[in-house]
């Protein structure tokens, strides 16, 4: 093995651990993974300075106000790449991705409310460069990245508030970090955050950098159903790999994604959704490119438009 595949092979198992558990310390990572804390140290210096990875916070949508929820399909006729950099300057996209298949482009909406999606919606169809958008609306948000949990307007409080601004932006802030920001004690703020990831409110886990492949293959698949689907959805769940899942309104009831090492794994994933008696047709397709995943709530600047990469 050269020297070059043991850092690549490294660098993998650093962001397997990180996906799990993204606050984890120096130490205990090293100790994990067998290396010593100098190398762990430098490796992940690399990865965050070079954008091949961030630490985020993930919290449920509808935790932070966001209700209004969408995949939007989108043709384009110029470069996908540019315009794939004007749609993610919105701010209510935090996901944008070039695909495979009939559209090249893919995106996500998360808003307040249907005025708000709406609004979106006709900022994406009057950016240069975009033909035409097929949208699904999201009934119900089964599997979200990271798989929070919905909390309840009486389990958290401003102060929970303010840590979890601090983690969807950096989810590794030191505590002293957080404290400042939050207007509390380190102690006060490690309580909390405990509290929030060990009840799942929020989901610390290391997302690729924008324009940064990931060690796996990432497949999107959407779904046409007969009948009722309420029962569908409860089987697709325990689906290996299978790391975000709603119910749609649209050409699809339900669009999910399924991650793999390899892409035999995603070809059984598919198969083992087709076989489902319910299931009329499977369309997929492959997330070739991730310009932008970033599921803050940061409020927008003045004008239609924020830069964020």
């Amino acid at each position: 093995m050269t020297a070059a595949s043991g850092t690549h092979m490294l660098d993998a198992r650093i962001l397997e651990e990180l996906r799990f558990d993204g606050r984890i310390g120096r130490n205990e990572l090293a100790a994990k993974l067998g290396a010593s804390r100098p190398t762990i140290s430098k490796r992940l210096n690399t990865l965050f300075s070079t954008g091949r990875a961030q630490v985020v916070g993930i919290v449920h949508p509808s935790t932070i106000g966001l209700e209004a929820l969408a995949h939007v399909s989108i043709s384009v006729d110029q470069p996908v790449r540019q315009v794939a950099g004007r749609v993610a300057a919105l701010h209510d996209i935090p996901y944008v991705s070039l695909t495979s298949g009939r559209y090249p482009l893919v995106v996500e909406i998360r808003t307040q409310g249907p005025p708000q999606l709406t609004a979106t919606l006709d900022r994406i169809r009057s950016i240069d460069g975009v033909r035409d958008t097929n949208t699904l609306f999201y009934s119900d948000l089964i599997i979200d990245v990271g798989r929070p949990e919905k909390a309840s307007a009486a389990s958290i409080d401003a102060l929970d508030t303010r840590l979890l601004a601090v983690l969807q932006e950096d989810g590794r802030a030191s505590y002293a970090t957080l404290a400042a920001a939050a207007g509390t004690s380190a102690g006060t703020a490690r309580l909390r955050v405990k509290r929030l990831i060990d009840e799942r409110i929020v989901h610390v886990a290391a997302l690729s950098g924008p324009g940064h492949g990931d060690t796996e293959y990432a497949v999107g698949f959407g779904v046409r159903a007969s009948g009722r689907t309420a029962g569908l959805a409860p089987l697709l769940t325990e689906l290996p790999g299978l790391r975000f899942l709603a119910a749609t309104i649209g050409r699809f009831d339900l669009v999910g994604t399924v991650h793999a090492a390899v892409l035999e794994d995603v070809v059984g994933a598919l198969d083992t959704v087709r076989a489902l008696r319910p299931v009329l047709e499977v369309d997929s397709w492959v997330h070739l490119v991730t310009v932008k995943e970033r599921y803050s709530n940061v409020p927008p600047l003045s004008g239609e438009l924020t830069e964020q990469s």
